[in-house]
């Protein structure tokens, strides 16, 4: 056994056995290039040539898987993508249709065979397309800073034109947009937003819509039980009855909560009174946007005993 490993080591190194060893190699090569294997595909599904008026619903086969048996050096250099499975819908009509696959479908060197297709049927529901013009409703989320509110909403344009399957399409009174933020803001500027179809297979013209919000102060009544009444205008010796009153006001809700009264807003004018008894009106100095719903008493009684000199 040794003499004989001897033997073919010894033709190895020789020039023939060298020849006859590339030759053995090659010949290994070549069988194994042109052996049978197995390989498994996903080939991407086009559709082309649909009606204007129709619409594919209902498609869940974005992909089929080819099985293909043949030649590796065929098989493992074929591409996805240059065997596009393309279904021509250009007769369709509406309601189910069905697309039996065969090889023939599949760009397919000669030589390969297609073993199996999955799935080996396409199902499609095709659905009638109508256009509506519909008004524009704007989704708001989140609240605004405190003390504010929504005063106006503006969208332009205020109607667009939607497209889609008939009975989606009918279902609709409004579109909306995309959640307009409202979160802790005091306005939002003119912004372009985009309208929002909900996973439903619609289309919109234009597809984006111009937003502004407005917001405005919330208003509130308080009440301010005991509020002194003061004097304007005069350095005399003088008495003033009731010496405090009641007032109601009206205003933003925010200024309220740090809002203190007294004598300096609620007075009454004594220039040029003379001696004894006088009715006067009152009179208020108040922040803006702040009004006085209601005061009690109506006015005040002012006895002058000595007017300034």
């Amino acid at each position: 056994m040794k003499q004989l490993w001897e033997k073919i080591v010894s033709l190895a190194g020789s020039d023939f056995g060298l020849k006859a060893l590339a030759l053995i190699i090659a010949v290994g090569l070549w069988f194994a290039g042109h052996r049978d294997i197995e390989r498994s595909i996903e080939v991407p599904v086009e559709f082309r040539n649909i009606p204007s008026d129709l619409m594919v619903m209902d498609n869940r086969v974005d992909f089929v898987v080819l099985r293909v048996t043949g030649p590796r050096t065929l098989v493992s250099t074929m591409d996805a993508d240059e065997m596009k499975l393309s279904l021509d819908l250009t007769t369709a009509k509406p309601g189910t249709l069905s697309y039996p696959l065969g090889g023939g479908l599949f760009n397919i060197p000669r030589g390969v065979t297609a073993a199996r297709i999955t799935p080996p049927v396409v199902h499609l529901r095709m659905e009638p397309v109508i256009k509506l013009t519909l008004p524009i409703s704007v989704r708001l989320s989140g609240k605004p800073a405190a003390g504010y509110r929504v005063a106006q909403t503006i969208v332009q344009p205020e109607r667009v034109t939607v497209q889609g399957p008939a009975d989606e399409v009918r279902r609709l009174t409004a579109v909306e947009t995309v959640s307009v933020d409202l979160h802790d803001t005091r306005g939002v500027p003119k912004r372009l937003v985009r309208l929002a179809s909900d996973g439903k297979p619609l289309t919109f013209l234009p597809d984006q819509v111009e937003v502004s919000v407005t917001l405005e102060e919330e208003q509130a009544i308080r009440d301010f039980p005991q509020v002194e009444v003061g004097t304007k205008d005069f350095k005399g010796i003088y008495t003033v009855n009731p010496k405090a009153i009641f007032l109601r006001l009206s205003g933003p809700k925010n200024l309220f909560d740090r809002l203190e009264l007294g004598s300096m807003n609620v007075f009454v004018k004594l220039s040029g009174l003379a001696a004894g008894e006088h009715n006067l009106p009152l009179q208020f100095d108040l922040p803006n946007g702040v009004t006085v719903v209601e005061h009690k008493p109506a006015s005040v009684r002012v006895k002058i005993a000595k007017p300034a000199p």
